[in-house]
């Protein structure tokens, strides 16, 4: 079989690619050269230098015009010759050249046979090639395949360390039965790749398996990253010389002869073809950067809106067609296309006067159409087509010049259009709107593996394990709210990767460093639970309790639900819990919030009040969201948006009216609220409790008839649906609706010694303290059973009486450091 192969491939592979390689070599200079468009335009003016008669006929003046025409067009046709004979004479050179191996290629075989034996197997081949090589032992494939390459890269990117996994299969005895490889090899349609090898090998393989298992990774991991090494191999583009439509495409020398000058634009503008992006491929975005070139290659009307929100890659979107135009993936009519970002901020700052900005404007655009090959991109379009809110209004001038031979493309916001560009009738018809969506998260993660992760690799000299990127999309699209994907995933990233290195951790960036790093910034608990952490979880109200006195049925729901979002058990489309608080004042509704935010968020101060009172009027919802009309930021919104981690807090929530209600309807069941200029705020990492006094006297006289427990729930929310202080859809979203009793005398005493301990700790920094004494304690609670105020009455004798006895034996020296002062009220 040797020499049947090594012959097909001599005489029918190589042999095939070199003439391949011999017509593009004859083929490159005739269009580097660019001898067809030469060809084409041999007579046209140099850059279009083409001079107009002035009104009526004067000789001299006829004579100018003549001589500057015609020298012009000698010049074109002189320089434009001279390179088509260049590049003649270059494509006959390497059509002689190329020739030679040609012919001497099938007379010289076996002269290559040390490159045949020494060549890879082709990808198709290569599994083949190791499963014979592996002698049908389980053991030895193993060994093949993780110290191949690819094998290396799979070790490196699961957080495995390749010589610590040869080692582990180089000890073990068990080789494992082919049988069960081969079954599934059977099963398989298709080439078999490598990437399908070590999926096979982890589920035949048991040793490999417990390796997994032990790592806590998974058979489709191992899977993925093999296949990740695979696609970032396909990556590699073919030679320039073996395609020849790239060739075909190329600008080619000369290409800008035929196009004008564009000296005053420039100074203004950013040739986008020379700009480096950061990230080498735009993955999974193809279909937006053809849409806007099928708007780019019309007859008319070749002007684009490209419509999105900011870090949805709407700028890398343009920067990619520019550089496709440059290396010649693009369709051949936009290869002499210049894409010049316009800097419209330096224009208006050029200038003293908005009419002598647009007179610049105009020149330069005008300067653009002379040019004939220029596609003005301008960033904030919306900014510059109204005279609304401290705009500047060019829609006249871009109106104008849309209908030329520039293109335009703008780039706006979905808000930004709706308010300020929908309503222009002419700029609507001239731009063809392109909505940009952000990616799914299936392609957030591929462009994340094969463009953003090399390039953090290299730029901090680390390696980003496929377990980190997974933990990276899943904790940016919980965590990260105020920007779109694909920017908070790299932003997550990057931030991770610069946490790692700047920690000294080490060089390998696993899913635990990404939890780390974002515990550090949010201040909450993720990653695996510590001992310590599940000993509270299972113990919270047990924790509850020693800050919450009686509730029990409001202390187990909300213990409940903590424990079912800590171990993301329960919808991560919702807020961590929602819970509504019906009872008398002063029985703990907002102690047990507070409590709550002091335990799960670590502070007190994690807790975002709002006393829905205030929020009666018209102009509530504007106070809570903001007012794009006004220009009121919403007070609930930016809450909400700076502490997405947090406890919402809204007391006296039946005072809210029907508008409003309808907006935490949203939040409640969605986790997200929209502010006035329809931005989406991220309410799923926030514990949401309202309070309500509706149903008090209601409470009270079912409790002394007896009715307590889940009876007296259902009694109550029947009861507020009947007198309409609810709706029954708003009452179901609530995870729980959680009856708050009024307390006991016994419940008041454990109250009061709870507030005065309290007191206590303040106290020790003074370093005195209060004897907490039977007596006082007694009358405590005899002041707290006060059927309006009920506990608040305890806190506030202990403000008004206790406290200001301290501060006064403080203030006369007659308290010593150490004492217990005996307190009388």
């Amino acid at each position: 079989m040797f020499l049947p192969e090594y012959l097909d491939w001599h005489y029918h592979q190589c042999w095939l690619k070199i003439i391949v390689l011999w017509r593009n070599l004859s083929l490159f200079p005739f269009y580097y050269f660019s001898v067809p468009h030469h060809l084409k335009t041999l007579f046209s003016p140099w850059k279009r230098q083409l001079v107009s008669m002035k009104p009526g006929f004067h000789f001299d003046d006829f004579l100018n015009v003549v001589f500057f025409n015609l020298f012009s067009r000698i010049i074109g046709a002189c320089v434009r010759t001279a390179t088509i004979l260049y590049g003649l004479t270059a494509m006959l050179i390497c059509f002689i050249l190329g020739l030679i191996p040609v012919l001497v290629w099938p007379i010289i075989p076996f002269f290559s046979l040390p490159l045949y034996l020494s060549k890879k197997p082709h990808p198709k081949e290569e599994a083949k090639y190791l499963l014979t090589l592996s002698g049908r032992n389980l053991k030895n494939l193993a060994l093949i395949l993780f110290n191949h390459e690819e094998g290396r890269f799979v070790s490196s990117r699961l957080g495995l360390d390749p010589t610590l996994v040869h080692n582990y299969f180089a000890r073990e005895k068990d080789t494992g039965d082919f049988d069960i490889l081969n079954s599934r090899l059977a099963g398989k349609n298709g080439s078999v790749f490598l990437s399908d090898l070590f999926l096979y090998l982890s589920e035949s393989y048991r040793p490999l398996q417990s390796l997994l298992e032990e790592k806590k990774l998974k058979n489709q991991d191992i899977y993925q990253t093999a296949l990740w090494f695979e696609q970032l191999a396909a990556l590699v583009k073919t030679p320039l010389l073996f395609d020849l439509q790239k060739i075909k495409s190329l600008p080619g020398i000369g290409a800008e002869w035929s196009y004008g000058y564009t000296v005053e634009f420039d100074k203004y503008a950013q040739d986008l073809s020379k700009h480096i992006s950061v990230f080498p491929y735009l993955v999974g975005r193809e279909n937006e950067v053809k849409e806007i070139e099928r708007v780019l290659l019309k007859s008319e009307g070749n002007n684009a809106l490209i419509v999105g929100e900011p870090g949805i890659a709407r700028h890398i979107l343009i920067e990619t067609l520019a550089h496709r135009i440059k290396i010649g993936a693009c369709p051949q009519v936009l290869s002499h296309k210049r894409i010049l970002s316009l800097k419209m901020h330096s224009l208006i700052s050029a200038k003293a006067s908005v009419n002598e900005v647009k007179g610049l404007v105009s020149d330069i655009l005008q300067e653009a159409e002379y040019a004939g090959n220029i596609t003005v991109v301008i960033d904030d379009f919306d900014k510059f087509v109204t005279s609304q809110d401290n705009r500047v209004d060019f829609s006249d001038i871009y109106s104008k010049f849309a209908e030329s031979s520039v293109g335009f493309i703008g780039i706006t916001t979905p808000y930004a259009y709706h308010r300020y560009i929908e309503k222009n009738p002419s700029l609507n018809i001239l731009f063809e709107k392109i909505d940009i969506v952000p990616p799914s998260k299936e392609i957030v993660f591929t462009e994340l593996k094969l463009s953003i992760v090399p390039v953090i690799e290299k730029k901090y000299k680390i390696i980003v394990t496929y377990p980190a990127i997974s933990k990276v999309i899943e904790d940016s699209d919980r965590f990260i709210t105020d920007i779109p994907f694909p920017a908070k995933a790299i932003e997550l990233l990057d931030q991770s990767a610069v946490f790692l290195v700047s920690n000294k951790k080490s060089y390998t960036l696993l899913p635990q460093h990404v939890d780390l790093f974002l515990e550090q910034k949010l201040k909450i608990p993720l990653g695996d639970l510590e001992s310590h952490e599940k000993e509270k979880l299972i113990n919270l109200e047990t924790l509850m309790h020693q800050q919450i006195i009686n509730q029990n049925e409001a202390i187990k729901l909300i213990a409940s639900s903590l424990r079912r979002s800590r171990l993301n058990i329960s919808s991560p489309n919702k807020p961590i819990g929602t819970f509504l608080f019906l009872g008398p004042t002063g029985v703990g509704k907002t102690e047990t919030a507070k409590a709550l935010s002091r335990i799960y968020f670590g502070k007190e101060e994690n807790m975002l009040r709002f006393d829905m009172s205030q929020y009666q009027k018209e102009e509530g919802l504007e106070r809570l969201i903001g007012s794009a009309k006004s220009g009121l930021v919403g007070e609930l919104s930016s809450a909400l948006r700076d502490h997405p981690y947090s406890l919402l807090l809204l007391d006296e929530f039946e005072k809210s009216n029907k508008e409003i209600f309808n907006l935490f309807l949203t939040l409640i069941d969605e986790g997200y609220i929209s502010d006035s200029l329809g931005h989406k705020i991220n309410a799923k990492n926030t514990i949401v409790i309202a309070t309500s006094n509706a149903g008090s006297l209601y409470i009270k006289e079912n409790i002394s008839k007896g009715i307590f427990g889940s009876e007296l729930q259902q009694k109550l929310i029947d009861e507020v649906m009947k007198e309409r202080i609810f709706s029954p859809e708003l009452l179901n979203r609530f995870d729980a609706v959680v009856v708050f009793t009024p307390l006991s005398e016994g419940h008041l005493k454990e109250v009061a010694k709870l507030m005065l301990q309290k007191l206590n700790n303040r106290l020790m920094s003074k370093e005195i303290s209060i004897a907490i004494t039977p007596e006082l304690v007694n009358k405590l609670a005899n002041i707290g059973f006060d059927q309006k105020f009920g506990a608040r009455a305890i806190n506030r004798v202990i403000a008004e009486e206790i406290e200001d006895q301290i501060a006064k034996r403080i203030l006369s020296n007659t308290v010593k450091k150490g004492e217990e002062i005996q307190i009388e009220i």
